[in-house]
């Protein structure tokens, strides 16, 4: 995640105390705020068992007649210890769902809120098994048996909902944002992006590539081990046992197989702006492999728009932590305005398209 300037923070300090002062005057900033809130939701706890640990979630459904029919989209976490509304993160693109007559399904990630075991423990292999798992739990529900039921999820979800796609027949469809392709590659954008922001000269960031991919294949090889990774010098923080563990289980991850044999509906967006994943060469990866598999599928880069589909503007950030207070107030003040423009409007469409669903107004 880069580290900003002083300047780029004073600026960008600056721009969001602009923002607050004018979504308060316009009103906005009470519609942010109640895109926080579920009060008034009709939610329900959902647990469900896979590989030794229990899981625990919340389904919530939109308000009114559309809860009985509603599509129901279950979110796949990206990278972290995220609890099932990451840590209130999520709140602003729920709502914006639930009030596009889409209901929603999240869980706490392994060893996360009130979830068992350890998401560290897993393979991109075992969080599509994870997530099928959530998705027989909904099925099985009284009254979701013939309900259209499909997966949104970000980032390293890249790795997970293309695998889910090819063994799970029964989902309706697929949505991922700012979606990874190759492990290493995603992995060297990031290193790139984050040592340009700091000024690193050219000749340097390639040096230090070169030197990290060279490390990759002596830390993280087959016959590596934690102690070998001790070993070497570090120039930022030393990975704890699991973490190094989970790294060296998920870093030959590659979706380009998968993507190729996609048969069900599939929607992929990224922001012109994304400090994660590299935008335009994944997004030219599935318009090549997965674009032509469904007439319903699309591929969408959003100009304006950060890693999560943020205003770039303002959010634009490797880490969520990295956020100054004063810009992470902004996003609580603007809610779902926080978005890029045209983002939820994309996602809300598609799946009313794709499952046939009348916009509650109708």
């Amino acid at each position: 995640m880069p580290h900003k300037t002083s300047k780029r923070h004073r600026l960008l300090a600056g721009l969001a105390i602009l923002i607050i002062v004018i979504v308060i005057g316009t009103g906005f900033a009470l519609s942010g705020l109640a895109d926080f809130d579920l009060e008034g939701r009709t939610t329900r706890l959902v647990e469900f068992d896979d590989h030794g640990n229990r899981l625990s979630g919340t389904l919530i459904l939109p308000d009114g007649a559309a809860a009985d029919t509603a599509p129901i989209v279950l979110l796949i976490h990206g990278d972290g210890p995220q609890d099932r509304f990451s840590n209130d993160g999520y709140l602003p693109l729920i709502n914006s769902l639930l009030d596009g007559g889409i209901g929603v399904y999240s869980w706490d990630k392994a060893g996360v809120g009130d979830s068992t075991g350890n998401w560290l423990d897993q393979s991109m292999n075992d969080r599509a098994n994870e997530a099928m798992a959530a998705f027989a739990a909904l099925r099985n529900l009284d009254g979701n048996e013939n309900r259209k039921i499909g997966f949104l999820g970000f980032s390293q979800a890249g790795w997970v909902i293309p695998d889910i796609a090819n063994r799970l027949p029964d989902a309706a469809f697929h949505i991922l944002i700012g979606a990874a392709v190759n492990w290493q590659r995603q992995g060297t954008y990031y290193m790139r992006t984050r040592l340009e922001a700091l000024g690193t000269r050219p000749d340097e960031i390639a040096m230090r590539i070169e030197t990290a991919h060279n490390m990759d294949d002596r830390i993280f090889g087959p016959d590596s081990t934690y102690q070998d990774y001790l070993a070497i010098p570090h120039d930022q923080e030393v990975m704890a046992q699991d973490r190094y563990e989970f790294v060296k289980r998920n870093i030959g991850s590659d979706a380009t197989g998968s993507l190729a044999t996609i048969k069900s509906p599939l929607l992929a967006l990224w922001g012109e702006d994304d400090l994660n994943v590299d935008p335009a060469h994944n997004a030219a990866i599935y318009r090549k492999l997965a674009l032509p598999n469904n007439p319903l599928n699309r591929v969408i880069t959003l100009p304006d728009a950060t890693h999560g589909l943020l205003r770039a503007g303002l959010f634009n950030y490797q880490l969520a932590d990295q956020m100054p207070d004063i810009v992470k107030l902004a996003f609580i003040a603007m809610g779902r305005h926080a978005y890029a423009p045209g983002a939820m409007d994309h996602i809300i469409t598609w799946i009313r398209q794709v499952t046939q669903t009348p916009s509650p107004a109708q």
